[in-house]
């Protein structure tokens, strides 16, 4: 819960920042993780610049598409890629990552070897463009610079170090190790289901292996490691050899006004199971379809929430009534959604850090799912974790919460609870303490770096 008291560590880092914002911001897209720590950022007088993608503006090309009934929806969408109450001024804007991912889209439906070069330049790009104006950034304040992941391996974190300032890196993947596990596993234990690991996605293994690379290469030049669970941050410690004083775990957040919870009429005969998110292998689809043919019964219902891609259509039994495709949901209709349901299930093979988790507790939902989700469900008090990659398991929880109404009230409201404990508000205090802890350590001044490299 918000109280509007900034924590010690917080108000120690604005005091001591009378030359301005000493923080930069790396992140092409409109990740909720990101546009958080730039608000906390901002509020704080921290921020020297967010450099992004898209950010909107009332433009010429807004106001246009605000105006021409055929791109209105269009313009609902853009008016969400921005930071609320963030001086325009203190954005840096790079739209054509924008436009390039346009493109790559498009490519990808009819060549994906040109799908994948413009990927390649669409990162690359990105980076090079941030690392040419990192001197600059440094020059008026920079000390700190934040990337999320793989936008600044190639060229900006070296860039950054090389002017002085100290690399953090919001690790918003899974480890690298783990995903090719994944991947060797599901080739071998669900051949069928494989090649939906991306949904409709081509699953291009050299295009992977230069991402974990890339992931990897911010690993090794990052100061601090900023992850989103537990489970992360002793891969990170164990697999890549980080000191854990290197790494804060960080967990990320829902927004508790938007996601509430409804009153619910509980009954073994009636349970409405939700899972929300991409339909694809990557978030469990095969375990799901195999845990609900062993609990499916009548009074009881499955909502799978989300676009599916075609070749998952196939997989998904077309003819059973207990099984509802929504399609795409709009953003402002997912927390009626939620609470319209009773559990969430959500068995993903490998992931970040899954913010429909915390929407899902948010809105008193017992959440059942795994390790690799990297949630902050607590096993028996919030819901139930299940090993990855087990059906069985699954069903087990599911037939557990669906037969015992009064075990599902207890999780849901210990799940409303732990959402509180889990605002952004509280995200934005704990990353800005790390980040302050990192710049006391740094010991040395910026400014004389900086006249070095002009």
């Amino acid at each position: 819960m918000t109280t509007g008291r900034k924590p010690m560590a917080m108000r120690h880092f604005e005091s001591g920042s009378a030359n301005g914002g000493s923080v930069l911001v790396f992140c092409p897209d409109a990740r909720p993780p990101a546009y958080e720590l730039v608000k906390g950022l901002a509020e704080t007088g921290m921020l020297c610049r967010f450099v992004t993608g898209y950010h909107y503006r009332r433009g010429l090309i807004e106001r246009l598409a605000a105006t021409i009934p055929a791109t209105k929806s269009l313009h609902a969408g853009l008016k969400r890629r921005v930071v609320p109450g963030l001086d325009t001024a203190q954005v840096e804007r790079l739209p054509s990552y924008d436009f390039l991912i346009r493109a790559e889209n498009r490519a990808g439906r009819t060549s994906p070897k040109l799908r994948a070069r413009i990927a390649k330049y669409r990162t690359e790009r990105f980076d090079r463009q941030c690392a040419e104006s990192m001197l600059r950034w440094a020059a008026a304040g920079a000390k700190l610079a934040v990337f999320f992941s793989d936008v600044g391996s190639e060229f900006a974190m070296a860039r950054a170090r090389e002017c002085g300032l100290k690399v953090v890196l919001s690790m918003v993947t899974g480890h690298m190790d783990e995903e090719l596990e994944t991947l060797d596993r599901e080739r071998q234990r669900a051949p069928e289901f494989y090649p939906l690991y991306l949904g409709d996605g081509s699953l291009d293994l050299d295009e992977l292996k230069r991402l974990h690379d890339r992931r990897r290469r911010d690993i090794e030049q990052a100061d601090l490691v900023l992850v989103p669970s537990e489970h992360i941050a002793e891969l990170v410690e164990t697999r890549s050899g980080v000191a854990s004083d290197k790494i804060r775990v960080v967990p990320y957040a829902a927004d508790v006004d938007r996601f509430a919870p409804a009153s619910r009429y509980a009954t073994p005969e009636r349970c409405r199971f939700l899972f929300a998110g991409g339909i694809t292998q990557r978030k469990g689809l095969s375990d799901l379809l195999a845990a609900w043919r062993q609990v499916r019964r009548t009074g009881w219902s499955l909502t799978l929430a989300g676009e599916a891609p075609r070749r998952a259509l196939e997989k998904i039994p077309q003819d059973d009534p207990t099984i509802e495709l929504t399609g795409k949901v709009a953003y402002a209709n997912m927390p009626r959604l939620m609470a319209s349901h009773d559990v969430f299930v959500f068995p993903s093979l490998f992931e970040g850090s899954a913010v429909v988790c915390y929407e899902a507790l948010a809105s008193g939902l017992p959440v059942i799912t795994t390790p690799q989700a990297g949630s902050v469900v607590r096993d028996g008090q919030d819901g139930l974790i299940v090993p990855a990659a087990d059906p069985d398991a699954l069903a087990e929880a599911m037939n557990r919460l669906g037969r015992d109404p009064h075990l599902r009230g207890r999780l849901a409201a210990s799940a409303r609870q732990r959402a509180t404990r889990h605002t952004w508000h509280v995200y934005r205090d704990r990353t800005l303490e790390a980040l302050h802890e990192t710049l006391l350590q740094s010991g040395h001044e910026v400014r004389g770096v900086v006249e070095s490299l002009a």
